[in-house]
């Protein structure tokens, strides 16, 4: 059995990187709003994104985009946009996490196809390409700064962290989180292994005490009922470790983060649960890109809801700039994708979600994941926000939009009571 570590935004936060879209936004205001204040008094500030007109000469004190609002109308002047996606991204406060202005894009798509209906020469969708592209810039940017100062400051913290999500990573398979048909072809496959044995030993052929360590362990334990049922009760108990091999052949670090954090991860041997005895490959899928130019690997940043009900009239409209930024043709610039159909459909696997929403616009990528024949398990990594509060409930409503087929969304589905917090 494999093991796919699904690694979103969250995974960075808990290590201290300051990635989500509220530390982006803040970073891009406050660096900006100093330019403006700088050239106070001028008749006009203008950059890429937006002009101001008849610089005020004083402020309010803060650095936040209300405090700079706050600025401008005291001193009877306004800041114009250019870039109007990065307006509605910075008026709309409910917009909190990457995949709401990703949604947000999306939203904007829809409304451009009604707008190209009602006008078939309108190039309204080129500008909100130009718009989000300069964002995805914005963003790249920032996260290559961030990556910077995050690997000159890890210290005592970073390697706390680093042994605590590792210990998770490489854990034993348990049972207990796996579908009831997984069990059983488990508790088959387990059986028929030693059934030789078994059946040696029961007609005198052969004595337990010349069979190897472990066979004599698993025989004698099930000595009173040789069967597949008492493998299976064994494989959920919390002795499995003693009878059988938990690890998984591969694990799979398909990171949906464009920095490198998951490179801590990559060597099962750094962590205290790994088994020297079991050849255990662990690999990396930088499935939306990565910040490096030299990895041949571009971001991918934008919507992958094939699955929603206006996708196919997107697609009726024959204009191709309405398709710019759908991942799933983002997806075939690069082999990732490839990669990761192979993976799945090579053996039975179960998920470990670290830090990923699960929100819908990764809802086609997830759905194959999530409903495809080899899922056996998806197990939550939630945050814990404080003593009483975590996200669990929230990732599991957003599991449930990644589902057609909600039977076996139930099946594979870990509950909570065998879930645990990132950190």
């Amino acid at each position: 059995m494999n093991r796919i570590i699904l690694i979103g935004n969250g995974f960075d936060l808990a290590h201290g990187m300051a990635t989500s879209y509220t530390d982006f936004l803040n970073d891009y205001w406050e660096k900006t709003i100093k330019e403006v204040q700088n050239s106070a008094g001028q008749a006009i500030f203008e950059n890429e994104d937006f002009t101001v007109r008849n610089v005020p000469f004083t402020w309010y004190s803060g650095n936040s985009y209300s405090d700079f609002k706050k600025g401008l109308k005291s001193g009877s002047t306004r800041i114009e946009f250019k870039n109007q996606f990065l307006s509605n991204i910075t008026e709309k406060k409910y917009l909190q996490n990457w995949v709401d202005i990703e949604n947000e894009y999306y939203s904007e798509v829809k409304r451009n196809l009604d707008i190209k209906k009602e006008n078939t020469n309108s190039d309204s969708i080129e500008k909100l390409n130009s718009d989000f592209n300069r964002i995805m810039s914005l963003l790249k940017e920032y996260l290559n700064r961030v990556e910077n100062e995050f690997d000159k400051t890890v210290g005592n913290r970073g390697l706390r962290i680093k042994n605590m999500i590792g210990q998770k990573i490489y854990a034993p398979i348990s049972f207990k989180d796996l579908t009831e048909e997984a069990l059983n072809a488990v508790a088959a496959i387990e059986y028929e292994k030693i059934g030789k044995e078994i059946t040696a030993v029961d007609t005198g052929v052969a004595k337990v005490e010349n069979l190897s360590e472990t066979e004599q362990r698993l025989i004698r334990s099930i000595r009173d009922d040789h069967s597949v049922s008492n493998i299976k009760h064994l494989l959920q108990s919390e002795s499995a470790l003693n009878y059988f091999d938990l690890v998984p052949i591969e694990t799979l670090l398909l990171s949906f983060n464009y920095t490198y954090t998951e490179q801590y991860y990559k060597n099962p041997a750094h962590f205290d649960n790994y088994n020297d005895e079991k050849d255990s490959k662990t690999m990396v899928n930088h499935i939306h890109g990565t910040i490096d130019t030299r990895d041949d690997n571009p971001l991918i940043f934008g919507f992958g809801d094939e699955l929603d009900d206006d996708y196919l009239e997107i697609e009726k409209l024959n204009d191709n700039r309405f398709l710019e930024n759908i991942k799933s043709i983002k997806y075939l610039e690069t082999d990732n994708y490839k990669k990761l159909l192979q993976f799945v459909n090579r053996d039975s696997y179960q998920i470990f979600i670290f830090g990923h929403s699960c929100g819908i616009s990764d809802r086609t990528l997830l759905n194959t994941l999530f409903e495809n024949k080899n899922c056996v398990s998806i197990k939550v990594f939630y945050h814990q926000i404080d003593g009483d509060n975590d996200n669990y409930s929230d990732i599991i409503k957003n599991i449930s939009r990644n589902f057609n087929n909600k039977t076996k969304m139930r099946d594979v589905v870990v509950n909570k009571k065998y879930c645990e917090p990132i950190t």
